[in-house]
């Protein structure tokens, strides 16, 4: 249990980063997605970049299709939704699991792009967070009780 007892199963998420050409890891409520593509060539390296979610697995191969142009259609694809914070990537080994996977490429700028990518989750998640507390974007379920019934 993750992030306020959130149940993931993070051995089977280590494992898809591993085995699968392509993995994404779903941030629903930054509605972004950390994309990792393992697949390279003479001409170009892995691809880690953060890109905004999409609706199904024929959207997400769509997008594929316009940033990878080169490649053709992954031989797997692994769609995981992450329910927790960025930091939890990190604290439970998931990062750990990206890292080695770009690491076993061989392609520095592959890690250097990793390292930008959790920057950049990070810091959508800080606005994020300040949107929740300031009430930006977002609207409040419950109201201070007799908030409405007031008359002026």
């Amino acid at each position: 249990m993750i992030d306020g007892g959130i149940g993931v199963d993070i051995a089977a998420i280590v494992q898809n980063i591993a085995e699968a050409e392509v993995v994404t890891l779903h941030f629903p409520m930054l509605r972004q997605t950390l994309l990792l593509d393992s697949r390279s060539d003479e001409h170009e390296g892995p691809l880690v970049t953060v890109v905004p979610m999409v609706n199904n697995s024929a959207e997400r191969l769509a997008s594929l299709r316009r940033l990878r142009p080169r490649f053709e259609r992954p031989s797997s694809l692994s769609m995981i939704a992450w329910p927790a914070s960025v930091e939890c990537l990190r604290r439970e080994g998931v990062w750990d699991a990206v890292l080695a996977r770009l690491a076993d490429s061989g392609d520095a700028r592959a890690v250097a792009a990793a390292g930008r990518a959790l920057s950049r989750l990070r810091a959508l998640e800080l606005v994020e967070i300040r949107q929740v507390i300031v009430g930006m974007e977002y609207r409040t379920v419950w109201g201070r009780a007799g908030a409405g019934d007031r008359k002026p």
